[in-house]
């Protein structure tokens, strides 16, 4: 199981450093935007190391490449409850871990298609609509996504965490 209340401290505290060091100053809906933004871009870059949705230039998966979007977009989800003060939504019980761990592999094109869309959906939903059960929604399907569908190790996803908020 992953350290989810851990991982969301260490996010939090790197945003802050870097907001120290570069002396940025945002205003909290632009930085909403701005986290949104990035974690949009992140999905991408995700899905794009995934490569299950290549139909003109398909290719194998690149772990590593998967492994680094998939902790940056973990820390960015993370990063967006915490600015929408949703952070309880983030933490998961044993029975809940259990639910998404357990969860049928998606292997066919449209069940990982659908998945994916439906992550971006329900994360739209959350930030324009404010709806916290659409982003609880995003959050177990990424997770999903990452542990059953792509079959991520809970210790893969630590370190490749860990090893983005070390490269700060």
């Amino acid at each position: 199981m992953l350290d989810i209340t851990k991982m969301l401290h260490q996010i939090i505290d790197l945003e802050l450093k870097i907001d120290d060091e570069k002396e940025l100053l945002i205003g909290p809906e632009v930085r909403k935007q701005t986290i949104f933004l990035d974690l949009d871009i992140s999905l991408s870059d995700m899905a794009e190391a995934a490569g299950w949705y290549k139909v003109i230039n398909p290719s194998e998966v690149d772990e590593k490449k998967l492994l680094k979007a998939y902790a940056e977009s973990m820390g960015l989800f993370l990063l967006f409850s915490a600015k929408m003060q949703w952070t309880h939504l983030v933490v998961l019980d044993e029975e809940a871990w259990r639910r998404i761990t357990d969860a049928k592999r998606a292997t066919k094109l449209a069940d990982l298609n659908k998945s994916y869309l439906a992550i971006k959906h329900f994360l739209s939903d959350a930030y324009f609509n404010h709806q916290q059960e659409s982003y609880r929604h995003a959050w177990h399907l990424l997770l999903k996504m990452g542990i059953v569908d792509w079959k991520l190790t809970p210790e893969q996803i630590a370190k490749a965490y860990q090893t983005m908020i070390d490269q700060y």
